[in-house]
């Protein structure tokens, strides 16, 4: 078995009086890629966000690596390995698609000489070295999704949060996609993604957990929980 690099214990979170995670845990395994589902509303990304440091949890516990991360500010979570995307797109629409992936270097004591070759790196990984000039605001949704997962890429993590990254494309790229977070687990990154498609869920994860109205609900491999019937009933009905 994997050494466990993430560890989420009982974490909760309360927006007044709706309770966005009752005491939601989750583990991922170092070089494989675990994947978390549930419904809208289940607290998926409030946990990233926990996780990620830009939201602080009213109880519980966040380890990685053996250390605990709980209530670290986004920059030090960032530093000690851990880097992410958005739901929402969130990149810098009047900046060059080089210089977007560029930015998630800046937290390096590093040359320019070495994070320009660095760039040019991730940009030939991810296929889009023919629009490195081009202004962000004006590439494919496809491409957005490579730019944010560059800018992840650059920051040299560990392990990569992936939230709904295969949202709102065509089959064919949510293909492109995948190939692509399957060759970084191959490379030895370690992968936690958000996702509502369940083909490619199915397809890419090692182990899935489930939330439901901010609580666990299952948790296994993708056979497993496709055959759960509290998972069948509370999302895949």
């Amino acid at each position: 078995m994997s050494d466990v690099m993430l560890r989420v214990t009982n974490v909760s979170v309360a927006f007044g009086g709706l309770r966005a995670l009752d005491n939601a845990s989750l583990f991922v395994e170092e070089g494989k890629i675990f994947s978390l589902i549930g419904p809208n509303g289940a607290g998926k990304t409030t946990l990233f966000n926990v996780i990620s440091g830009s939201l602080s949890a009213d109880s519980g516990q966040v380890e990685f690596m053996g250390r605990d991360i709980t209530g670290l500010k986004p920059h030090e979570i960032c530093r000690a390995g851990i880097s992410r995307t958005f739901q929402l797109k969130n990149t810098f629409p009047n900046l060059s698609v080089f210089d977007n992936i560029m930015a998630g270097m800046l937290k390096d004591q590093t040359s320019r000489e070495v994070r320009h070759k660095r760039v040019l790196e991730i940009l030939d990984f991810l296929g889009i070295s023919n629009i490195a000039d081009s202004i962000v605001s004006s590439i494919t949704p496809l491409e957005s999704k490579f730019v944010e997962l560059g800018r992840a890429m650059a920051t040299s993590p560990k392990l990569i949060l992936l939230d709904e990254l295969i949202g709102g494309l065509l089959p064919s790229e949510t293909e492109k996609i995948c190939d692509i977070i399957e060759i970084l687990r191959d490379r030895g990154l370690t992968i936690l993604q958000v996702g509502h498609e369940i083909k490619p869920i199915m397809r890419t994860s090692d182990r899935i957990f489930v939330l439901d109205q901010g609580r666990n609900v299952a948790d296994g491999s993708p056979e497993e929980v496709r055959c759960n019937k509290d998972v069948f009933s509370c999302y895949l009905e």
